[in-house]
């Protein structure tokens, strides 16, 4: 079986490297973690299945990404700790995650799409 790749975008460390660390567990490979659009867009140039992202960067939103990945039809889940209803109307149907849940509970969800 073909290992799956998962990108992560998420600007607090100790969440992103649990995040990492608990996707290598369950045999993903990772792309990221990634603190910043720009870098997780270059990041792109790997393959991937699927995404785990944050919706605020340090005051930057992941929309230009989101958008991207949602093009591309790129399974996603957000895992924030934003509401849902402070999300745009068009992602809407994405699955969301709300912090303080752990990081196995976006897993989860994220595997659930795939």
């Amino acid at each position: 079986m073909t290992r799956r790749t998962i990108l992560i975008v998420e600007d607090e460390y100790f969440i992103a490297d649990d995040c990492t660390r608990l996707l290598r567990a369950a045999g993903f490979d990772v792309v990221g973690p990634f603190r910043r659009v720009e870098e997780a867009l270059q990041g792109l140039s790997t393959q991937v299945d699927g995404a785990l992202l944050d919706i605020n960067l340090d005051g930057e939103s992941i929309y230009p990404l989101l958008d991207k990945l949602l093009l591309n039809n790129i399974p996603i889940t957000l895992y924030t700790g934003y509401e849902v209803s402070a999300l745009p109307l068009k992602y809407a149907r994405l699955p969301v995650v709300t912090k303080p849940s752990g990081c196995a509970d976006a897993i989860d969800q994220l595997r659930q799409q795939l």
